[in-house]
């Protein structure tokens, strides 16, 4: 499964877009990723926002990447 899926899942569900880094977020939150990218310099540009989170989380699990 990748972001698309669970973009696309996401919008099916909740009629509301996700952003990728969002989703890089909620991942790096749980440690399912490999690591902060070489490009990126601090903290998340656009975190995910607390009232999408426990949505988001919901549909990660469904997709079983947490």
């Amino acid at each position: 499964m990748g972001y698309a899926e669970v973009r696309e899942s996401y919008k099916k569900k909740y009629n509301k877009s996700l952003k990728n880094s969002w989703i890089a977020h909620v991942l790096s939150d749980h440690g399912k990723t490999r690591g902060q990218a070489p490009s990126r310099k601090g903290d998340y540009k656009y975190p995910c926002p607390e009232n999408v989170r426990p949505k988001l989380e919901k549909i990660l699990k469904e997709q079983k990447m947490l």
